[in-house]
């Protein structure tokens, strides 16, 4: 019995590894999404400040300000719903003015789009090696949906870290 548990970790363990180095993922600069962002962006900061009445500065401590407002959008969502429209103008609007605070303040990045398996999404790539590097979208995505467990500060202290 003991070794029938000790072979199902393992078998666990080694499966997850290869789902892990499995992944494509592929990202490709596009300028428009350069255009998209910083519109989506200055949307998120005229939008907090008229619901919020805060002012986002384009600061890396902005980004704690938005954690707040993601999580009653979040707790909002989960109570009361909202259409899966409106959830998507939220998603731009917040992961685009945090892909930008990390864009002026950190540079080396450029928009583009990311492909994840061949699931498409907005996102940054590191302008000296063309990879991959950030998809804020997707995760204020996980942030509305999962709440606090998929948190943006520590999202991006992480970003911020590398």
């Amino acid at each position: 019995m003991f070794n029938r548990i000790i072979k199902a970790i393992i078998a666990m363990f080694f499966s997850t590894t290869v789902q892990a180095t499995e992944t494509n993922i592929e990202f490709h600069n596009d300028d428009n999404v350069q255009k998209i962002a910083e519109a989506y962006s200055l949307d998120c900061v005229d939008f907090v400040r008229s619901k919020f009445n805060i002012e986002l500065d384009w600061s890396d401590a902005s980004i704690l300000q938005i954690e707040n407002t993601l999580e009653s959008l979040s707790n909002y969502v989960k109570k009361s719903g909202m259409p899966s429209e409106q959830i998507d103008e939220f998603t731009k609007m917040f992961g685009f003015y945090i892909g930008e605070v990390y864009r002026k303040n950190h540079g080396g990045v450029v928009w583009g789009g990311v492909s994840i398996d061949g699931n498409k999404h907005f996102g940054m790539g590191k302008i000296d090696t063309g990879e991959a590097f950030i998809w804020p979208v997707l995760n204020v995505s996980k942030r509305i949906s999962l709440g606090a467990e998929a948190s943006i500060t520590h999202y991006y202290s992480v970003i911020t870290e590398k």
